[in-house]
């Protein structure tokens, strides 16, 4: 019987540790009011947004289920800007009209000052959202109001490494966790 538990030990420490699965978050943002500009000579339009929430809250959906709170500053940081794929956002206002109430678009070049609350980000409207804001296809719309009231991004991470960059980075509320396998994003 001992021999069994020796050779199931040496097994045990051979095996490396299982990959963990990869996580997509939802983060959200949330403002008092805002408004739409549109950038001259571009299709893209500057969205200002004001008494913006200091925390930016996350979620994950099944099977993972995790949910925590991020600095809008740290937020901005880690989201990843300026990649590939910027992060897109169903924009979301609460008392909009029907036909400009949600919008969804990718969201680039932020600016947050922190002392007056305020935060902006270049938008590009999209014609099709990713995967990750899908659920707001039917409900998407292409007007835009020049001014509204209180407002939520929903901003998808698909563009947020779930693996830790050289730089030791992961998706906003996640960190950094080393293992014999190699490096992984975790709470």
């Amino acid at each position: 019987m001992m021999g069994i538990c020796l050779f199931l030990a040496a097994c045990a420490s051979t095996t490396p540790p299982p990959q963990a699965p990869a996580v997509s978050l939802l983060y959200v943002q949330t403002a008092s009011s805002g408004s739409f500009e549109p950038l001259p000579g571009t299709n893209k339009y500057r969205l200002l947004l004001s008494d913006v929430s200091p925390r930016v809250i996350y979620f994950s959906d099944r099977p993972n289920r995790i949910a925590g709170q991020v600095s809008t500053a740290e937020f901005l940081d880690k989201i990843g800007f300026g990649g590939p794929l910027d992060p897109n956002a169903a924009i979301e206002i609460a008392e909009g009209t029907p036909d400009s109430d949600l919008v969804i678009a990718a969201l680039s070049k932020p600016a947050y000052d922190a002392q007056t609350r305020t935060l902006s980000y270049e938008v590009a409207v999209l014609e099709t959202p990713r995967k990750g804001l899908a659920v707001y296809s039917d409900r998407m719309d292409r007007s835009l109001p020049k001014n509204f009231g209180a407002v939520a991004l929903f901003i998808d991470d698909e563009p947020c490494p779930i693996a830790c960059t050289r730089q030791g980075q992961c998706c906003p509320g996640r960190q950094c966790i080393g293992h014999a396998g190699g490096t992984h994003c975790g709470p």
